[in-house]
């Protein structure tokens, strides 16, 4: 999830987010995973009304089965 005054900060943030926990929890090489943001993440705007903007960055569970 990002959060800024700038809804394009807010989807940088929340990408960064997104990267950093998949990184983290299935150990996978950060640039395998930029691959795989561009290819299957989806961000949704969750909040546009207030100063603050919110980004959603969504990710298929369905992407990690084997």
């Amino acid at each position: 999830m990002g959060l800024h005054e700038d809804l394009n900060q807010a989807a940088k943030i929340a990408t960064r987010e997104m990267l950093n926990f998949i990184v983290e929890t299935k150990g996978l090489p950060r640039d395998d995973v930029y691959m795989l943001l561009s290819a299957a993440m989806d961000l949704q705007v969750t909040q546009n009304v207030d100063i603050t903007k919110g980004i959603h960055a969504m990710m298929p569970k369905a992407v990690f089965q084997k």
